[in-house]
C-alpha cells in the first residue's frame, strides 16, 4: 500500500477507476468528462481495456448524448473481467465473498470464530478464502479490526479479539501459498469503500468514524488518497479522550472515544451489561428499532460523546464531509441536533460547526473496502497486471 491507496496515475487505470466508481456502467460521454480528455483519447484507452478483455462498448444501446449530439457509446465492466476475494475478521465472525469492479458483491459467507486464538482463526479462515479462490481471481484483500503496518501486514492490536501481535500478512501467505495477499485495517477500508461507492462520493476531506460490535475506527481520505500515516498507525480515533472520567478502555486508558460511543456504550447506559458479544449487534438493532424514551436519552449520551470526539478530529483533519458508517450512522440520525449543537460549541472554526453529516451507505463497506485493496493493483496499471 506504500503511504495509502490513491488514485492511479496512468491513464488507462484513471479510466478502469472511473467506470469502476460508477459501479460498472457509464455511458463514453461521461467518461470523457470526468477524465477531461479528448474523444479521440477516449476512445483509445476504451479500446484498450476492451482488448485487455476488461469492458464491454455497447455502440446501440447510448443511454445520453454525447458531444455534437451523437449517440454516447455505453461501457460496461466485461463479464468476464477479473475478480477478488475480499476477506474481514471481525470480533466474533469473519466473513468472505468474490467482488468483481464496480463493488460489485458477486458470492459472500459469514462464519462464526470457533476459537479466541489466532491460529485456528487463521486456519478456518484461510479454508473459506481457498475455496472461493478460481481461476481469474486477481488477489486477496483482508480486513482486520487493528492497526496494521504496512511494510510487513503485521497487526499490532487486534484488542477486540484478544490478540497481542500478529504478523497476519506473513501468517496468511504461509496458508494460502502464492496468491497475492493485502492486509489493512476494516474502518480505513470500510472508508475507502464509502468514498468510491458510498456516501463519500465527491468529497475532497473526507473523515469517516464507524462501529460495529465493538469498539469505533475511523480513517481520513483527502483528495482520494487514504492517509495511513508513516507506518499505517494513522487515524485511530478510538482512542482519544473523550471523557477523562469514563469506562476503562481495552488499550488502558480511560473514557476512550470507542467504549463511550459504541455497541457496549449504548448497552452500558441502559444497564445491559450482560448481553454476550455474539448477541450485541442484534440487541442494538432491536433497541434502535422502536426507541423507548429510556434508549433516546441513552442515544443522546452516546452522541454527544461522540460529538466531542468529532470536534477534535474536525479540528485537525478540516473535513468538507463526514460519513458515520455502522451504528453511528443510525445513532446520528436519530438524534442529528445534539452532535450539530456539541460540534458547534467546540469546533474551533465557525466553518467546522456546519461540516455535512451523513451516515453511510453502504451495508458491507468493509468487505468492499477490502475488494479495493485487492483491486488496486488493477487499477494502478491494468496493462501491467494483465500482461505479466
Amino acid at each position: 500500500m506504500g503511504g495509502g491507496i490513491q488514485a492511479p496515475r496512468d491513464s488507462l487505470g484513471q479510466v478502469l477507476l472511473a467506470l469502476h466508481e460508477a459501479g460498472g456502467t457509464a455511458s463514453r460521454a461521461e467518461l470523457t468528462d470526468r477524465l477531461g480528455v479528448g474523444r479521440s483519447v477516449m476512445g483509445y484507452l476504451l479500446g484498450e481495456l476492451d482488448d485487455l478483455g476488461l469492458i464491454t462498448i455497447d455502440r446501440n444501446g447510448a443511454r445520453t448524448a454525447g458531444e455534437g449530439g451523437r449517440p454516447s457509446h455505453l461501457v460496461t465492466v466485461s463479464p468476464s473481467a477479473p475478480t477478488v476475494v475480499a476477506a474481514h475478521i471481525d470480533a466474533d465472525t469473519f466473513s468472505v465473498g468474490t467482488v468483481g469492479l464496480g463493488g460489485r458483491v458477486l458470492s459472500r459467507s459469514e462464519h462464526p470464530l470457533r476459537s479466541p486464538h489466532a491460529t485456528e482463526t487463521l486456519d478456518d479462515l484461510a479454508s473459506v478464502v481457498s475455496s472461493y479462490v478460481r481461476d481469474g481471481v486477481l488477489g486477496v484483500g483482508l480486513a482486520v479490526s487493528s492497526p496494521v503496518r504496512t511494510s510487513d501486514g503485521f497487526a499490532p492490536a487486534a484488542l477486540h479479539m484478544g490478540w497481542p501481535g500478529v504478523p497476519l500478512r506473513e501468517l496468511m501467505r504461509e496458508r494460502l501459498g502464492s496468491v497475492p495477499l493485502q492486509v489493512a485495517n476494516n474502518a480505513n477500508l470500510a472508508a475507502l469503500a464509502e468514498y468510491r461507492h458510498g456516501a463519500g462520493r465527491g468529497a475532497t476531506q473526507l473523515l469517516y468514524l464507524t462501529t460495529a460490535h465493538v469498539g469505533l475506527g475511523g480513517a481520513t481520505i483527502s483528495e482520494g488518497r487514504l492517509f495511513t500515516g508513516a507506518h499505517g498507525y494513522a487515524m485511530e480515533p478510538g482512542h482519544i479522550t473523550v471523557d477523562p472520567a469514563g469506562a476503562l478502555c481495552r488499550c488502558g486508558s480511560t473514557g476512550c472515544l470507542e467504549v463511550e460511543a459504541d455497541h457496549l456504550a449504548l448497552l452500558r447506559l441502559l444497564g445491559l451489561t450482560d448481553v454476550s458479544l455474539r448477541d450485541v449487534a442484534a440487541r442494538v438493532d432491536a433497541l434502535l428499532a422502536a426507541p423507548s424514551v429510556s434508549v433516546l436519552e441513552a442515544v443522546r449520551q452516546v452522541n454527544t460523546r461522540l460529538a466531542i470526539g468529532l470536534a477534535s478530529l474536525a479540528n485537525i483533519v478540516d473535513a468538507d464531509r463526514i460519513v458515520l458508517g455502522g451504528t453511528l450512522g443510525r445513532l446520528y440520525t436519530l438524534e442529528p441536533g445534539v452532535v450539530r449543537s456539541t460540534l458547534a460549541e467546540r469546533a474551533f472554526l465557525t466553518d467546522l460547526a456546519h461540516t455535512p453529516i451523513v451516515p453511510g451507505e453502504l451495508a458491507d463497506s468493509v468487505l468492499l473496502g477490502a475488494a479495493e485493496l485487492a483491486l488496486q493493483p488493477l487499477l494502478d496499471d491494468p496493462r501491467g497486471v494483465l500482461k505479466n
